[in-house]
């Protein structure tokens, strides 16, 4: 046998939804990749524009190694129900995704699938870092995930923790899906979860290089250049819809399955819940209804013994004077993030 055949077949997909301007790019960087057996995916959403076109004509085109295989989703399904009817096609036993505007680099399968490879498959998730870029592919920084879900942390400290994977770098062994089965309508996001999955069944693996362009845009920005209207009605206020979704599919989906400190677990959901409900619908009211959630929050703070209830009410009732203050601290934050930066910038440019 060559070492082709020995190898397993890796699944390559390029999820995309109206991504007409960077879809050619996203291809050729999966048509590119060094890994072989490898089956590629591309899996539009339903986009109203000529992302579906694009892949047909490049699919049509190629001549390579790699398997092709298009999809087109009717009606438009979003993000993590793309991801769950792609890993209904998927034959491969490890699965890397590209969203379809990001640009992988042509080892990134190779790289991570030789991880996964390389720990018997005990590793259940591999993910890097990545390399930002902005609309005309121009490097901006490299951006890390965070330090607590670099070595394996256990399900609880990712649900705790609120640790994630940057999702655009994320790659999974096909028993994440097979032994859970599909996400869910219910979710907006998967770079919590596949984690939290991931620790069930085995290891996280982390490769500390920039294998894909990552496309800014959206939450993608980070923090950079943000204000305190931001993050009191945007980034924070996503996020915390983001994080309920979260925590009430854990006590959803999970309660039938025995898993590590799973009651711990559950009480860390349930006690959230309250309290990122509180900070959700005090950004969403009025003044006069702000102030009468005072007592709610009061109350809620005493129970729970924590002051973070209170400090969402304070900060929503007395925006005006928390927004100069959330302005100056992202000022301070990005420049110490650039700071930080500027040697990871020199790392990839050495290996690129």
């Amino acid at each position: 046998m060559t070492e082709t055949t020995e190898r397993p077949l890796v699944t390559f997909a390029v999820i995309a939804y109206n991504q007409e301007r960077f879809i050619r790019e996203a291809i050729e960087g999966a048509f590119a990749q060094t890994y072989q057996p490898l089956e590629i995916i591309l899996s539009d959403d339903c986009s109203p524009d000529r992302t579906y076109q694009i892949m047909q004509e490049m699919a049509a085109a190629y001549d390579g190694p790699h398997t092709v295989v298009l999809n087109r989703n009717e009606p438009n399904l979003g993000l993590v129900p793309h991801i769950d009817r792609v890993m209904e096609l998927v034959s491969g036993e490890f699965i890397v995704v590209n969203a379809g505007d990001d640009v992988s680099v042509p080892e990134r399968t190779e790289r991570l699938a030789g991880v996964w490879l390389a720990s018997g498959r005990k590793a259940k998730m591999v993910h890097s870092a990545a390399r930002r870029i902005d609309n005309v592919g121009r490097s901006l920084d490299i951006k890390h995930p965070p330090q607590g879900i670099l070595h394996t942390p256990s399900p609880l400290a990712i649900i705790r923790d609120r640790l994630f994977v940057i999702g655009a770098t994320a790659a999974w062994d096909r028993t994440v899906y097979d032994s859970f089965g599909p996400l869910g309508a219910g979710l907006a996001t998967e770079d919590r979860v596949l984690p939290f999955r991931a620790a069930i069944l085995g290891e996280i693996a982390y490769l500390d290089e920039p294998l894909i362009g990552w496309r800014t845009g959206g939450v993608s920005e980070g923090h950079d250049q943000m204000n305190g209207w931001n993050f009191l009605y945007g980034i924070w206020h996503r996020g915390r819809k983001w994080a309920l979704t979260i925590d009430q599919h854990i006590l959803d989906c999970y309660k039938d399955t025995n898993y590590p400190d799973k009651t711990t677990i559950e009480t860390v959901c349930r006690n959230r819940i309250p309290r990122l409900n509180l900070a959700i619908e005090l950004a969403e009211s009025s003044r006069l209804t702000r102030l009468g959630m005072g007592l709610r929050a009061l109350r809620l703070s005493f129970a729970q013994r924590s002051a973070e209830p209170l400090k969402y009410w304070i900060y929503y009732v007395f925006d005006w004077l928390y927004m100069p203050y959330a302005s100056w601290k992202s000022a301070r934050r990005s420049q110490s993030e650039k700071n930080r930066q500027s040697g990871s910038d020199e790392k990839y440019y050495e290996h690129s």
